[in-house]
């Protein structure tokens, strides 16, 4: 049956001792106190003495059975716990008597009969059995075939006839008994267990189960403790008195003291030298946010539980601002949110534009809000991407927006993101808005021009308190961005004629950059060409009498129409390209018109009109890239509608499947739309579809 285990509360554990001899009781009561002693109070008494004790004691230890089978039996208290002890020798002791040759015979001296047998027993147990032994006592018959005893630490009871003492030192409490009274004490836990097992290695231990079993444990503590030294996080165990127990690296650094120190204290002793107040320690918590040591900590509670009840805890801490790098890091591989050029990019030898270069590169320096201004494909997108890829938040996303590619609805919940609900078709869980994901980083607003004036009092909000607020949300979420602003209008014409919010104009021209068109920098012509149809491996021969028509004629649609021509002249030239062959210079018109015998006075459905349509897309697709324009499903649309026809979204998708089917069209990621194929231009040139 099990022994009910003692409970104490505060007040002082004592335990008796009781041997035969008083000597025996101090020894014993001497080794224990030096062992738990700041535990447990240890008493020793002779026989003689716990007759005449009137005192209560927790728990009694009889230092050898013998006292209940040859003694008047000690009077102990009913209920009270008793064991008895169980002896050792240490191992330097042990070793002394395993160097005794084979086959010697010695006396084993003792202040008792008892005592000697006992002592002969232990060391049978122990192993030496190459020896006789045999018992001597004080009144013992002289038995003198042997020159050589064995005593523990009674030299001075040793027969004169003996010639050589072999001093084997005081036997010692083995380790069993100190589990038992550590265990009927409720005091076995980690600091005590790597006690015993480092007072298991001094001495030879009776029960090997044990000692295998504590050495085990203590080098399991010790691999655990490398173990969470590697990790992260900061991490404390504690045991069910709040008494830390595993304490890493980590949390040496978080709260600026060692492991050793921190031991000194109970988990909620810690936690208040900090000024953190740990709430309860009843509950487990999560993502508890707390200040400690001017740095903002995410800690995590979870208890430890053994047969059904709490023995224990673990709090893990991270530092916040991890936290937030992290999830930034992920943002940034997960969606590509990354600036793809830099400044070196810029090809040019126009005074005026690298005049703009040196500006652009000075303002990426700041943290301003950057307005960039010019005509349509004249770069402004890539002086974003460079000016973020040289600024502080460089390593952080670089997200790009077209306003005017989105309506109205749809530009609200990219930009600031939309809780789950909010709108038939909301993803489960919501969605994070283009803001939320450029955190750290930096947000370039193209075509700003084109925003609605709802959309500019929402930006405006967000520029002023930075933060956002989700579609169908109520929570404000902070946000760190820079923002970077673009468009070809001319904003301060249209803040005077009540188009756009002079505060917000305002407050995105901080600073200004101005792009010039490139028949402001026709110096940069060839180079341009030159490397349009070097990265797109084309035949560069017999092209020498182009390169002035391309130097005199005025790219209203800038660098993304010279970009355009390039890649026509990549495709047709065959070494007898002509300047009448460019795409500028042929009779038809550079705007997106449709032939005389299209032109229909009232709207009306393409295929009523008898007009091929496939034809149609190709002519619409050709002439925009030729000017520079967006060849995309929607802007086809518009010039269908333009000239009086009328087609659908789906249709022109449709007709674009079968295009690019057919080998006529490439579809572009992005904003890009759409181009011709060589057998595009070729159908294009001969009129059929």
């Amino acid at each position: 049956m099990d022994r009910e285990v003692i409970p104490i509360g505060d007040c002082m554990r004592k335990v008796a001792i009781i041997a035969g001899s008083k000597k025996t009781a101090g020894a014993i009561a001497g080794q224990l106190n030096a062992i738990l002693g700041e535990l447990i109070t240890f008493i020793g008494f002779s026989m003689h003495e716990w007759m005449e004790n009137r005192d209560d004691f927790h728990m009694v230890l009889i230092s050898t059975h013998t006292i209940f089978t040859r003694h008047i039996a000690p009077r102990i208290k009913t209920g009270t716990v008793i064991f008895v002890i169980r002896r050792t020798l240490l191992r330097k002791s042990l070793e002394k008597v395993m160097a005794i040759p084979s086959g010697s015979k010695l006396l084993v001296v003792n202040d008792e009969r008892d005592s000697a047998e006992e002592t002969i027993a232990l060391l049978r147990e122990l192993g030496a059995g190459h020896i006789e032994l045999f018992p001597y006592f004080p009144g013992a018959a002289t038995w003198e075939e042997s020159t050589v005893a064995i005593t523990p630490g009674e030299p001075e009871l040793v027969p004169p006839f003996i010639q050589q003492v072999i001093d084997i030192d005081e036997r010692v409490v083995d380790v069993s008994t100190l589990v038992d009274i550590l265990t009927q004490f409720q005091l076995l836990n980690n600091e005590t267990r790597t006690m015993l097992s480092r007072y298991a290695d001094k001495i030879v231990t009776r029960s090997q189960g044990i000692q295998f079993t504590l050495q085990g444990l203590l080098h399991m503590k010790t691999i655990l403790q490398r173990t969470l030294n590697m990790v992260q996080d900061g991490v404390i165990a504690y045991d069910h008195d709040g008494t830390i127990t595993l304490f890493n690296r980590t949390a040496e650094t978080i709260f600026g003291c060692t492991s050793e120190d921190a031991q000194k204290f109970t988990v909620e002793g810690l936690l208040h030298r900090e000024g953190v107040d740990p709430m309860t320690f009843v509950e487990e918590w999560k993502d508890c946010l707390v200040h400690i040591k001017k740095q903002k900590i995410l800690m995590n509670r979870q208890h430890i539980i053994e047969n059904g009840h709490v023995t224990g805890g673990v709090l893990t801490l991270r530092a916040a601002k991890k936290v937030e790098e992290l999830e930034l890091k992920l943002r940034l591989q997960a969606k590509g949110y990354e600036a793809r050029h830099s400044f070196g990019d810029l090809i040019t030898v126009s005074q005026n534009m690298i005049k703009v270069v040196a500006r652009a590169e000075k303002m990426a320096k700041s943290d301003l809000s950057v307005l960039i201004l010019g005509e349509s494909g004249t770069g402004k997108e890539l002086f974003a991407h460079a000016i973020h890829r040289v600024s502080q938040r460089a390593d952080y996303p670089f997200v790009a927006v077209n306003c005017s590619a989105l309506p109205d609805n749809l530009l609200e919940s990219e930009l600031f993101g939309y809780e789950e609900g909010a709108f038939t078709g909301a993803k489960k869980g919501g969605k994070p808005g283009l803001f939320e994901q450029a955190h750290k980083g930096t947000i370039f607003l193209d075509e700003i021009g084109d925003i609605s004036p709802n959309m500019q009092s929402r930006l405006l909000r967000v520029l002023q308190q930075k933060e956002v607020l989700k579609v169908g949300g109520t929570r404000l979420l902070p946000v760190d961005v820079r923002i970077i602003a673009a468009t070809n209008r001319n904003l301060a014409r249209m803040v005077a004629e009540g188009k756009f919010r002079d505060d917000l104009y305002y407050r995105l021209k901080i600073l200004q950059l101005e792009v010039p068109p490139l028949r402001e920098r026709r110096e940069d012509i060839p180079l341009l060409a030159a490397y349009f149809l070097e990265r797109r491996g084309a035949n560069q021969e017999g092209l020498e009498p182009i390169h002035e028509a391309l130097r005199r004629y005025d790219w209203p649609g800038n660098v993304r129409e010279l970009e355009n021509t390039m890649e026509y002249i990549a495709f047709m030239n065959d070494g007898h390209l002509t300047v009448e062959d460019l795409p500028m210079y042929t009779n038809e018109s550079a705007a997106v018109d449709v032939p005389h015998e299209w032109a229909i006075e009232q709207i009306v459905p393409v295929q009523a009109a008898g007009i091929r349509v496939e034809q149609l897309v190709l002519e619409i697709i050709h002439h925009a890239k030729a000017a520079g324009k967006n060849a995309g499903r929607r802007a086809i649309v518009t010039a269908v509608k333009e000239k009086g026809l009328m087609i659908s979204e789906n249709e022109v998708r449709k007709t674009i499947d079968k295009l690019r089917d057919a080998g006529y069209v490439e579809v572009a990621a992005g904003r890009a739309g759409c181009r011709l194929t060589p057998s595009g231009f070729q159908q294009v040139r001969n009129g059929t579809g």
